[in-house]
């Protein structure tokens, strides 16, 4: 009798701890709440809202591949890319590419100076957060320029493509 009165307790305590944990561990809490999930809207420079989870459906880009090009007026390595960028827009935007840049600017001053000085013709977009934007911990962007190609049903085809690999991909694909 003895053992059954000093097990009793430590049942008793087992028993709790098993539905303490059991409410901790459960599936539910380790659901991902939708509410977590947030529309990233970009700029352009004249402040038209663009959603970009949507560009496949943006009128202008669906049906295209799209190179989106992640860049800063302050980073030299990225000023020096978009010369590049505009070759390779030259060669293949007949070809069904488009590029949007994503500037991680701070300063809409800079961010259009730079637009300006490269006379990009594609689509220029920021939210003007810098490091803080929400793009870059959706693409994963580590350094800049970085790249992410995108088929025509908006999926991810290519992530941090330099400019060698983007051209052989482009050859590739289109």
């Amino acid at each position: 009798m003895k053992f059954s009165l000093f097990a009793l307790p430590i049942i008793a305590m087992s028993l709790f701890l098993v539905g303490l944990c059991g409410n901790i561990f459960s599936p539910s809490t380790f659901k991902k709440s939708s509410s977590t999930t947030k529309t990233i809207n970009l700029e352009t420079p004249q402040g038209e809202k663009i959603e970009l989870d949507n560009l496949s459906k943006n009128e202008k880009l669906k049906g295209k591949w799209i190179l989106l090009d992640f860049w800063a007026s302050w980073n030299s390595e990225s000023m020096k890319d978009r010369n590049v960028l505009n070759e390779v827009y030259s060669q293949y935007n007949s070809k069904n590419l488009e590029i949007v840049s994503v500037s991680l600017d701070n300063s809409k001053e800079r961010w259009k100076t730079a637009i300006a000085q490269n006379n990009s013709s594609w689509l220029e977009l920021s939210d003007l957060q810098g490091w803080e934007s929400a793009v870059c911990n959706k693409y994963k962007v580590s350094g800049l320029p970085y790249h992410v190609l995108l088929n025509p049903k908006g999926e991810i085809v290519k992530t941090a493509i330099t400019n060698q690999e983007l051209v052989e991909v482009l050859k590739e694909v289109l």
